[in-house]
């Protein structure tokens, strides 16, 4: 009998070890989870929210998925034992601090990652005595996650060199294909290939009655509006560029070769799809969501400005080399080359979903934002946010007719991944959707769609020895940067550590001058401030690259990256600036278009600052949406009925462009031009047929003021922006009375724009 009861005594001490170790887990990470609701509470009364949200998120991803502070902050009531989203709730996510908080902020996060880290520590050696070793790899991991460079955690780990720090073998071909795609991209982008002007029928737009010119190169054909011939060509470049980038990249070969058909109006667009309107099952439904098709095997479509089309024919090579037929990998890998070749995006083969209501929240101008360092924003909050979202085993299902904003960035970013990963997983992903869909009837519900990737996933582990799941484990932990080597491979600059000193002083004396101007206010954003940071380094280490081509631009030998120069085409760039002078340099920005758009720009909404001395950068780009005013439109300048207009501008100002458009029409050898004529539309592109765009000045007397046109497609931002059309008069405005008539076609008929100022 007694020992019977010693017997039960020690089942009872046996069953109540796991008890005991659950509770000083929860105990744990309750700890952990109080210091960072401390400080994500201090960010958000400072002014940071959105740096506050990745935190509460961070709480209930790693370490209490129940935690009723980061819930009640995310906007969450528990309903029984679930909880729900808070009806009408909306997180704030607009920057409003001020930069010492932020730098504080920023020193106050880094020691908070050092105590997380030594907190998990403490727990590895505690689980090492008591010999359970998957618990001890478990924190000494998660130390790795909050401090990069702990040798303990390394050498318990078992881990190798890998890039600078250490990591695992699958680590190391993450990094290794990282850095071979960004090599052969940032090589490639140097490379010219040769490009004609060809004579070549195209059956498809002689149906259409379309006039088009052609261009050919080595392995593509591409046809397009005749004024755009220099556009057409750099396109050819792109693609020929893209299919050196895809060879390496994909594991299999394939011969890609194309003929493409790209115009800018998508009036021409619609023309070509009624004119084959019997190869169309919903035409109708193709003419309003839409922007590109193929049709007898040639991929037509709507580009609207150059980036665009450079955009559609790198995608294009992109999906050719994959062979992805499901929508949602095909988009994906389209998006997954363009993002890595011009970390830009123009162009949506399937377009977004509509916005209903007559109002759009900052989220929902993020899907449509052409930088994909915003796109890379999103992707890391939904991937600590995963639980409940898009599951990896449900891109296969994916239809053209409901592609969510959600769905379009879990396609791209889980593609971005698994590319880098082994190309052939997405490959038997696509196959095995394309099986699945051949031998049921497509899913008709999220629920149906769950069950049937549940289903999927289990053929496709099987087959390939790696769950779906899995992967989107391993898509999880590269978005969030789980280890050093992930991290390394991302090199993301922390948006705290983006806010530089006196930013919202300038933030002030910009809106100041928007307001004058009649423009909307802008917010600033430590998130949009990451590449300003890199840029205005850049240009504070190499003093002499100075002037408009050396100021917008990252030279690879110089300490610049491929994406780096990219951001520097259209940042806005100062040197020698103090805030104190900042009216005056805004003042002298309006004789120079690309910076003048900066100042007017209804489409602008948030903007990216930052100042390293007398060196100031900002972001223009990233933060463009819908206008915040009901009233905001486009905007021409000089206004209707502005006086004291300047006369002329200096042709080094304004730069290279500018000369290679006065060379192209005789008068290279000029040092001043008329002040420049805008019409500033914003967005990423300009509405409409841009060739139908005609500007005509005239002197108060009558008399013609001669010039021609620049448009949006260059890669310098002083002549150059998204949404910009300017009208360069090749000698100085005659002083008084100057009457100009804008005029060019959109959908709705025939437009026209007329103002009358007064010069200096």
């Amino acid at each position: 009998m007694i020992q019977r009861i010693l017997s039960l005594g020690a089942l009872a001490l046996f069953l109540a070890c796991p008890l005991v170790a659950q509770d000083d887990d929860a105990k744990f990470n309750e700890s952990q989870a109080k210091k960072i609701n401390a400080f994500a509470d201090k960010a958000f009364k400072k002014g940071f929210p959105r740096a506050a949200r990745l935190e509460w998120l961070k709480v209930l991803k790693l370490y209490d998925f129940d935690n009723a502070v980061a819930r009640d902050k995310l906007g969450f009531d528990k309903s029984g034992r679930v909880w729900v989203a808070r009806p009408n709730f909306k997180y704030p996510l607009e920057d409003t601090g001020e930069s010492k908080d932020g730098r504080s902020l920023f020193s106050a996060y880094e020691k908070l990652k050092k105590q997380l880290a030594a907190a998990h520590k403490s727990e590895a050696k505690k689980w090492a005595k008591a010999e359970r070793r998957d618990k001890e790899l478990f924190h000494y991991g998660m130390v790795l996650r909050w401090v990069r460079d702990d040798t303990e955690a390394q050498n318990a780990l078992e881990h190798q060199e890998v890039g600078g720090v250490t990591g695992t073998g699958l680590e190391q071909t993450l990094y290794d294909r990282s850095k071979m795609i960004e090599k052969v991209v940032a090589e490639q982008a140097k490379v010219q290939y040769g490009v004609e002007k060809v004579e070549k029928e195209c059956a498809v737009l002689k149906r259409a009655q379309v006039p088009y010119i052609s261009v050919k190169s080595e392995h593509f054909l591409l046809h397009g509006d005749e004024a755009e011939l220099e556009n057409l060509k750099e396109a050819l470049q792109w693609a020929e560029r893209a299919r050196v980038v895809c060879a390496e990249a994909f594991p299999w070969q394939v011969n890609v070769t194309g003929e493409y058909a790209f115009f800018t109006s998508k009036d021409t667009y619609k023309q070509i799809l009624k004119a084959h309107a019997d190869k169309i099952p919903n035409l109708e439904w193709a003419l309003e969501h839409t922007s590109t098709r193929t049709l007898d095997n040639i991929r037509v479509g709507a580009t609207g400005g150059a980036q665009t089309l450079f955009d559609a024919c790198v995608r294009n090579v992109a999906r050719g080399h994959s062979g992805f037929i499901r929508p949602g990998l095909g988009e994906g890998i389209g998006h997954t080359f363009v993002g890595m070749i011009f970390n830009n995006n123009r162009l949506f083969s399937v377009d977004t979903k509509k916005q209903e209501g007559t109002t759009t929240t900052e989220e929902d101008n993020e899907y449509t934002s052409p930088d994909f360092d915003v796109w890379k924003n999103l992707a890391l909050e939904m991937a600590w946010t995963m639980t409940g979202g898009i599951a990896a085993s449900e891109i296969p299902f994916v239809e053209v007719g409901s592609f969510t904003n959600e769905e379009r960035i879990k396609c791209w970013s889980f593609c971005d991944y698994v590319m880098r990963r082994d190309p052939n997983l997405l490959r038997q992903l696509d196959r095995a959707g394309l099986e699945d869909l051949a031998q049921k009837d497509r899913p008709r519900s999220l629920g149906q769609r769950k069950q049937r990737g549940e289903q999927l996933d289990a053929a496709y582990s099987k087959k390939v020895g790696v769950s779906i799941a899995q992967l989107d484990k391993e898509w999880e932990d590269f978005w969030t940067e789980a280890t050093p080597v992930l991290a390394a491979i991302r090199n993301n600059t922390p948006p705290l550590a983006s806010v530089s000193k006196g930013v919202e002083k300038w933030l002030k004396a910009l809106n100041a001058a928007r307001t004058k101007l009649g423009a909307t206010e802008c917010n600033w954003s430590s998130n949009l401030s990451a590449r300003c940071k890199e840029h205005a380094e850049y240009l504070k280490t190499n003093k002499k690259e100075r002037g408009p081509a050396a100021e917008h631009r990252q030279l690879v030998d110089l300490g610049g990256t491929h994406l780096g120069n990219m951001f520097a085409q259209m940042a806005v760039v100062e040197t020698g600036a103090k805030v104190g002078k900042a009216k005056k340099i805004f003042e002298r920005w309006m004789t120079i278009p690309g910076y003048r758009d900066a100042l007017i720009n209804h489409t602008l909404r948030t903007v990216g600052i930052y100042t390293d001395g007398d060196i100031f950068v900002m972001n223009v780009i990233s933060g463009i949406g819908t206008p915040r005013s009901k009233k905001s439109g486009y905007s021409p300048y000089p206004r209707n009925a502005a006086r004291g207009v300047p006369t002329e501008a200096k042709v080094a100002d304004l730069g290279p462009e500018l000369v290679e458009l006065l060379e192209k029409h005789g008068k290279g050898k000029k040092k001043t031009v008329g002040f420049p004529l805008t019409i500033h539309f914003g967005g990423t592109q300009i509405p409409g047929d841009k060739h139908s765009y005609k500007c005509r000045a005239r002197s108060g007397r009558g008399e013609p003021i001669e010039g021609a046109i620049l448009f949006d497609d260059g890669k310098i931002r002083n002549t150059s922006s998204p949404g910009l059309i300017t009208f360069i008069p090749f000698e100085p405005l005659p002083r008084g009375e100057v009457e100009v008539t804008w005029t060019w076609k959109l959908d709705s008929g025939d437009k026209s724009l007329k103002t009358k100022f007064t010069t200096k």
